[in-house]
């Protein structure tokens, strides 16, 4: 049964990428570069976590969706990413995700409590460490783990060229923030094949302990 959601699941990720391919001038990476996104992070959900729960895959296909259906306001932020305006944002783009996907996932999930966990994991994926950290719910930690894996690996080139040195620097250290500390350390380990990324992250994640 769950195998069959997901499936249906990333039917409807389809039909939305479909749906609002005339959007694709105005992301980043492109609607396919987001779709991909969706997918590395439920990949790295099943690389870290041996058991995900259904909520937690289906929070990965859809926590950032939004970018996808409404990016002038979703993506492309300007401004400093060490600021109360970026996590409001964030908070805010959080939020439109989950009122959007929660209605159509609620058509293919029968268990309320499932769609309800989804909505949450979603709605807190951009929080910024502290309050994933009052959170305390281990899906989340999961989450926002393998959005920081993914950003990495289906981000990065295309933010990097998009927007140079600094700023990504910059998103690198709100990825850091806000993941819990296992996952930092899973990270430090972890080697990149992009020698540029890799040192970017070594030197924050030790900026990072510097100033905990």
């Amino acid at each position: 049964m769950e195998d069959k959601i997901i499936k249906e699941a990333k039917e409807i990720l389809d039909k939305i990428c479909e749906k609002y391919k005339h959007h694709d001038k105005e992301i980043m990476q492109g609607v396919a570069g987001e779709k991909l996104h969706s997918l590395d992070v439920l990949i790295w959900i099943e690389k870290l976590n041996p058991h995900p729960s259904l909520a937690l895959k289906l929070a990965a296909l859809f926590h950032d969706i939004d970018r996808i259906v409404t990016p002038k306001v979703g993506g492309g932020f300007k401004g400093e990413r060490n600021t109360k305006a970026y996590f409001e944002h964030k908070k805010k783009h959080a939020q439109r995700s989950a009122d959007y996907i929660i209605p159509l996932l609620s058509k293919i999930v029968a268990d309320k409590d499932i769609v309800k966990k989804t909505e949450f994991l979603i709605i807190h994926h951009d929080d910024n460490g502290r309050q994933v950290e009052d959170l305390q719910d281990l899906g989340l930690n999961y989450l926002v783990t393998a959005d920081s894996f993914a950003f990495f690996t289906s981000i990065a080139p295309k933010l990097y060229a998009a927007e140079g040195k600094e700023r990504i620097k910059d998103k690198i250290r709100f990825m850091i923030d806000k993941i819990p500390d296992f996952a930092r350390k899973k990270l430090e380990e972890h080697q990149l094949e992009n020698s540029i990324f890799n040192k970017f992250k070594n030197k924050i994640i030790k900026e990072y302990y510097q100033n905990n």
